[in-house]
């Protein structure tokens, strides 16, 4: 096992562990901006660094990290796509079954039903949208019927702690636009790096694992990459301009400046931030719920049985629990991770450890794994992804679509696309290699990898 490379930040920062092996190291623009991070007001103990780390020019803050702090919130610690996250969905249909018409019909089904933006007209009332800021899991458990081991595999049940029961209290802090673009977004995929992706499992990996999760070779997953849409994109932003507007938190003079968890601003933005969170989570749910229709309807079965094996954010600012201390938990681009010691309530994960996505990009191979004991040295976490070698602008000046789609091809694995992105942004070469990223997580005991899993046809925005 290796442990984490320390290295110490400029100028009285808090230290930054790598959770990564040396061929995965970050270059110097992204070290700088680690290092800028480190110095960021209110942090504790450690910045952690996961394989997957990389930057993105609209951020400040690199993806791929976790920062921790004491009753601080640092808002720019983490993306605009509040709980943006991803989620596993099992089938027992043999991929190879599944021929091109078939694959042509189910994709031109998920394209019609489920939209890339939003939805023409209105699919929820302003009541219906607030009680899902407000109650997140519970409202979709109740709309879809959702089991009590359905929800048991979902991060906090889809429903994000929160500091007040009080709904009103909650709405109040979610700005309007926000609450007016929910009414067209549930169900929604979104565009960019956001997936619906038809895998075939083609190795296990971990028999054991497997077989508690059932994860069998041979068969077909779907795993799906969104979050919270514009609903969370418009809350975060409105905050940050509101703030930095009127100068508030030292934000004029320090890029990433904290704010006190329990002032009038940091109560009402992480009421805020819970909300959009439960909107991201019961987004997943209802895309789920629409690709399972159309499985059923596609493949002429309506016993077909879709398990969901777990769902994840991987964009968050919470409240936990981590040695003995009430920690402001901020994860960008990374994965909560519990192993088997923190699952002791599950009937399955507390012999495997939860279940995590590790998508490589839509041309390699992605893996499942569990979570490892020293996932709880980065506070719970894992990457949630390759991760980037080029950033979207970089990737759109060295390949072209043409490349990506005779690539893709070439490979035999179908791409579906609503047509309204750039797909060079999204160019397989312009990822790390899964196979170097998950070395690292094993070799540091992050995650177990237990099936890897070949693309066979993906929709992208």
């Amino acid at each position: 096992m290796h442990s984490p490379l320390e290295m110490a930040s400029q100028d009285g920062g808090v230290p930054l562990k790598f959770f990564l092996t040396k061929d995965l190291m970050p270059d110097a623009e992204t070290l700088a901006q680690l290092q800028a991070l480190a110095r960021a007001e209110g942090l504790a103990h450690h910045v952690s660094v996961l394989p997957d780390v990389h930057r993105k020019s609209r951020n400040l803050s690199p993806t791929g990290t976790v920062t921790v702090t004491k009753g601080a919130i640092i808002p720019r610690a983490v993306d605009t796509g509040i709980c943006c996250g991803m989620r596993m969905v099992r089938t027992e249909i043999d991929a190879q079954a599944l021929s091109a018409s078939v694959l042509d019909a189910l994709f031109d089904e998920l394209r019609r039903t489920i939209p890339v933006l939003e939805h023409k007209n209105e699919v929820l009332s302003k009541q219906e949208v607030g009680e899902i800021l407000v109650q997140g899991g519970k409202w979709s458990q109740k709309k879809f019927g959702l089991s009590e081991e359905e929800m048991n595999c979902i991060e906090d049940r889809g429903t994000m702690p929160v500091d007040t029961h009080d709904a009103e209290a909650i709405l109040a802090a979610v700005p309007e636009k926000a609450i007016k673009k929910g009414r067209h977004c549930l169900g929604t995929l979104g565009d960019g790096n956001h997936f619906l992706e038809l895998q075939e499992i083609v190795e296990v990996l971990d028999e054991e694992i497997a077989r508690r999760l059932g994860l069998h070779a041979g068969k077909a997953i779907f795993m799906l990459h969104t979050g919270s849409r514009s609903v969370g994109s418009k809350m975060m932003k409105g905050y940050l301009e509101e703030f930095e507007e009127r100068k508030l938190f030292n934000s004029a003079a320090r890029p990433l400046w904290a704010m006190p968890a329990d002032s009038e601003e940091g109560l009402q933005y992480a009421r805020a931030v819970t909300a959009v969170s439960n909107f991201g989570f019961a987004n997943r749910i209802a895309i789920t719920e629409q690709l399972r229709a159309a499985v059923r309807k596609v493949l002429h079965d309506d016993s077909i049985k879709m398990p969901l094996l777990y769902d994840c954010a991987h964009v968050s600012i919470k409240p936990e629990q981590w040695h003995d201390e009430q920690l402001w938990v901020h994860r960008h681009g990374a994965s909560r991770a519990l192993p088997r010691s923190y699952c002791a309530e599950h009937p399955v994960f507390s012999k495997t450890g939860q279940p995590i996505p590790i998508p490589g990009s839509m041309g390699h191979d992605s893996f499942i794994g569990v979570a490892d004991e020293g996932a709880l040295a980065a506070f719970g976490s894992v990457n949630h992804g390759a991760g980037r070698l080029l950033d979207k602008p970089e990737a759109m000046a060295q390949f072209s679509e043409a490349q990506v789609e005779r690539e893709m091809r070439a490979k035999n694995i179908r791409l579906y696309r609503y047509g309204s992105d750039n797909i060079a942004e999204q160019a397989p070469s312009s990822f790390k290699d899964i196979t170097q990223v998950i070395e690292a997580m094993s070799s540091l005991k992050l995650a177990k990898p237990v099936v890897r899993l070949r693309p066979m046809a993906v929709l992208k925005g």
